[in-house]
C-alpha cells in the first residue's frame, strides 16, 4: 500500500477514540484503504486527514494503523492503532483470533428460533466475472477451518435478523456460511443459497445486509475496547423494509 493522502472529504463517524486506538463506523460502499480504483476516497484517506501523522508514522509496514479489513458493502466497525505499539499489541490479538466480533446480518428466509454454529472449511479461489477476476470463498472439506455462531434476534414473514459471531477470519465468511444454510445475506451479489455463486452483478447497486455491530479487545493500555457502532441509514432502511426491528 503505498502511503495515503489525506481526504476530509469523507464522513467520518467514530466509535470508539482515545490517545492510542481510534474505531470508526465505516459506511457501505467506502472502501477500507486505498486501492487501484480507490486512490483517495477510501475510509483510511478519511482517517488520515484526521489524525495524520499518528498514522503516517506507522508507515507500510504497520499498515499506516489499520488493524483489520471489511468488504466494501459492509458497514461498521474497523479498529486503527494510533502508534507503534499499540500496533502491535492490537494486530496480535487479531492474528491469535481473540478479539470479539459481532455481525448484524439480515438474511432471507424464515429461520427458526434459537442458536447453532456453523462449521465448513473454506478455500480462496479467484474466478472471472463480468468485471474481471474477483476472490471468493469455495466449501472444501479439508481447507482452512471456519466456524461461525449464529443466534436469531428477529423474524419477519420473509427476513431474519440475526447476530453472528466469526471464530475465524475467512474471506466472505459469515455471508458463505448462511447461504449455505439455505438463508443468504440481503443483497449478496456472489453468494446464493446453498453457497452457490451467482452471476455477476454490480456491488454498487445493492445494499448488503451485513454490518460489523460490536469489535471488543484489550486495549494496549490496559483495560479493553468495547465499540459498538450503529448500523447505517441503508442497513436501517433495509430493516424496516423487511418489518424487522434492530436491537
Amino acid at each position: 500500500m503505498s502511503q495515503p493522502t489525506p481526504n476530509n472529504r469523507i464522513r467520518l463517524e467514530i466509535a470508539h477514540e482515545d490517545t492510542r486506538i481510534v474505531v470508526a463506523n465505516k459506511a457501505p460502499g467506502v472502501v477500507t484503504e486505498p486501492g487501484r480504483s480507490h486512490r483517495d476516497d477510501s475510509l483510511l484517506n478519511a482517517l488520515v486527514a484526521r489524525f495524520g501523522g499518528k498514522l503516517l508514522q506507522l508507515g507500510e509496514r504497520r499498515d499506516y494503523g489499520l488493524l483489520h479489513r471489511l468488504d466494501r458493502q459492509t458497514s461498521g466497525c474497523v479498529a486503527f492503532a494510533l502508534d507503534p505499539e499499540a500496533y502491535d499489541a492490537v494486530r496480535a490479538q487479531f492474528e491469535a483470533r481473540t478479539v470479539e466480533k459481532i455481525y448484524l446480518a439480515i438474511v432471507k428466509g424464515r429461520m427458526q428460533a434459537g442458536t447453532q454454529t456453523v462449521k465448513l472449511d473454506l478455500e480462496e479461489r479467484r474466478v472471472s466475472s463480468a468485471e474481471g477476476t474477483r476472490l471468493v470463498s469455495i466449501i472444501t472439506r479439508g481447507a482452512k477451518p471456519a466456524v461461525t455462531d449464529v443466534e436469531v434476534l428477529a423474524t419477519s414473514t420473509s427476513h431474519t435478523l440475526v447476530a453472528c459471531v466469526p471464530r475465524s477470519g475467512r474471506l466472505h465468511q459469515i455471508r458463505v456460511h448462511m447461504a449455505h444454510l439455505g438463508f443468504p445475506v440481503d443483497g449478496d451479489p456472489l453468494y446464493g443459497v446453498g453457497a452457490r455463486l451467482l452471476p455477476s452483478t454490480k456491488v454498487d447497486e445493492r445494499t448488503l445486509g451485513l454490518h460489523a455491530w460490536k469489535l471488543g479487545f484489550l486495549h494496549p493500555s490496559g483495560g479493553r475496547v468495547d465499540a459498538t457502532s450503529c448500523p447505517s441509514r441503508k442497513f436501517a432502511e433495509l430493516a424496516a423494509r423487511v418489518d424487522l426491528r434492530l436491537p
